[in-house]
């Protein structure tokens, strides 16, 4: 998990005191893991969980089919949902995958024991709830540092202002488009690319507290909200042991500097609210017609590589905003398998393409190269085949040698590879690190290695880019204080090596929103030492910008670079299946 790359804290200050707020003993798993975070983290501690006592007491008996069906019909609220209680349960059914869903309900008893507990009766008015006086009295008298609501309703009044910095409280759903509920279900029907989620600190206001921390996911589920909340939940669930460890070593002042700036809402609802009958059916109905026409259509997103040749200025200029890649010429790979994350290098004065060769009968990709110093050959050589998938093959120098680092996830580490006989032949010369990162791009600058390292949520494709630093290139890696750097499904992938034009570097980086690898955007950095890091984004290379391939348009383009006299791009296109398979 993400979470384990901030568990320790630098500062000798005092543990932070951190109280729970739950309804009961069994938490959503990803607030259990969120529990054994603060738990294994070396400055915080669980001192004290409010239990609610508001629904204290045996569990109704569950009544018969015949008496629920009968308060269906006889209940409004419930006979106008009735479409979204049966599409829940269906979509569980078809898309339950064990030990992944983040709502599953996890008994964390064993978790909380040894740790005191109060247990308290709010005082309730509709969804909102205030605490007593007395429990009010009890609970300042812990002295919490931070308060975590796992539970509870809509909290007003002085409890949230019984800890020293409030109650942190997550959202999931962009809080500038969504606000109520259920989560991502709305998102779905109005076809927005992106799954927001927020961690915050409760105000009297609903959903408009102080942001601490926000991220951006794909949307990737289909009409299955089961996995469509996937990657915001375990996405972002190590953003509350990342801001405790920054609180713990920084200060409250430092969080509020880097909280997220309010924006007026512009949801299309006020408040949303569970779905009825002709909001789940009418969604339904559209999306099966997609899905229909999209079978029907027996195609399939390929990817393209191009190049451009003899190349007197860039076609793409972030520092001047100049794009035209009108001149790219794309080549073919064989039948059966896509050419993708093209990287260039020269060596002795020939210009080499090294890029993924992906099998589509095998499902994984292989690292093949080609001189194309005189032209484009009709095929790639493998160079670097493991058994398992490789991409993103970043080929560098340094001290006389020639490196690859490729993107190996599959395998759980990102690996560093010297060329034994460039360029055929490979071997492995380091693991740098191990876990679930994908397309790693270092950097060289001032005697100091920098690695842009992007974590993906295990069983989702949520990111996150962290920055690294080592002494040397085969050095011990340490997290960057700026880490992370993108929580956004826009920018949180690298593109490609980092480019340097008139004498400022920019990072390009994978726009996912929508579409897996829809644009690229090139990232200006302002500031890079080690103690600090800044980038601002400066120009955006849609599939707009790029050529037709086959008649068909382009969808999306994903890795850029430069080298010599030659640029090269790769591009996504819908074509028919029998043509590529």
């Amino acid at each position: 998990m993400t979470g384990d790359l901030f568990l320790a804290s630098a500062s000798p200050a005092p543990k932070l005191r951190v109280g729970l707020l739950i309804d009961g003993p069994e938490l959503p798993a990803v607030f259990a893991a969120m529990v054994d975070d603060i738990q294994r983290s070396s400055f915080a501690e669980i001192v004290l969980v409010v239990r609610n006592a508001g629904g204290a007491g045996a569990a109704p008996r569950p009544a018969s089919l015949a008496a629920r069906a009968l308060k269906f019909l006889r209940t409004p609220e419930l006979r106008h949902a009735i479409a979204y209680a049966l599409y829940l349960r269906l979509d569980e059914k078809r898309s339950r995958r064990a030990g992944e869903d983040p709502t599953r309900r996890v008994d964390c008893s064993e978790r909380l024991r040894g740790i005191p507990q109060l247990a308290v009766a709010p005082l309730v008015s509709g969804h909102v709830q205030r605490f007593p006086p007395e429990a009010l009295d009890a609970i300042r008298a812990v002295k919490l540092d931070v308060f975590v609501r796992f539970g509870f309703n809509i909290l007003k009044g002085d409890i949230l202002t019984a800890a020293r910095y409030g109650i942190w409280s997550f959202h999931h759903g962009d809080n500038d488009f969504y606000r109520g509920s259920p989560p991502y279900f709305w998102e779905m029907t109005e076809d927005n690319p992106r799954a927001g989620v927020i961690l915050q600190v409760l105000s009297e206001k609903l959903d408009d507290g102080l942001v601490l921390a926000k991220g951006q996911y794909a949307n990737e589920g289909g009409v299955s909200l089961y996995l469509t909340r996937m990657g915001p939940y375990w996405g972002s669930a190590y953003f509350l042991i990342w801001k405790l460890k920054q609180l713990h070593e920084q200060g409250f002042e430092a969080l509020k500097a880097q909280a997220v700036p309010p924006a007026p809402y512009a949801g299309r609802q006020k408040l949303y609210k569970k779905p009825k009958n002709r909001d789940v059916l009418g969604w339904l109905a559209r999306a099966v017609r997609d899905k229909l026409a999209e079978r029907l259509g027996r195609r399939i997103q390929h990817w393209q590589t191009a190049v451009r040749r003899d190349v007197d200025m860039p076609s793409v200029r972030p520092g001047t905003g100049a794009l035209d890649l009108s001149r790219f010429a794309f080549f073919a790979a064989p039948k059966g398998h896509f050419y993708a994350d093209p990287m260039l290098f020269v060596h002795e004065g020939r210009t080499y393409l090294f890029l993924e060769d992906y099998d589509y009968a095998a499902d994984r990709g292989d690292i093949a190269v080609m001189d194309i110093t005189d032209g484009v050959p009709q095929t790639a050589d493998i160079c670097l085949a493991t058994g398992s998938h490789l991409s993103y093959p970043l080929v560098f120098a340094h001290d006389g040698a020639l490196y690859m680092i490729p993107e190996s996830m599959a395998a759980g580490e990102v690996a560093l590879y010297r060329a034994e006989l460039f360029p055929h032949r490979w071997v492995k010369e380091k693991v740098l690190f191990r876990g679930p990162v994908v397309d790693t791009t270092p950097y060289l600058k001032d005697g100091v290695w920098y690695f842009f390292a992007t974590f993906l949520a295990p069983g989702t494709k949520a990111t996150s880019l962290h920055l690294f630093t080592a002494d040397s290139l085969t050095g011990e890696w340490r997290l960057h204080p700026a880490s992370p750097l993108s929580n956004d499904v826009r920018d949180a992938r690298c593109a490609g090596r980092i480019v340097e034009q008139d004498g400022v570097l920019y990072r390009p980086a994978q726009d996912c929103s929508g579409t897996y690898g829809r644009a690229i955007r090139f990232c200006r950095i302002d500031r890079l030492t080690p103690d600090d890091y800044a980038e601002t984004p400066v120009l955006e290379v849609g599939p707009d910008a790029v050529p037709a391939f086959a008649g068909q348009p382009c969808e999306g383009i994903h890795t850029y670079d430069r080298a010599g006299r030659f640029e090269v791009i790769d591009a996504k296109y819908s074509l028919p299946r029998t043509e590529i398979l």
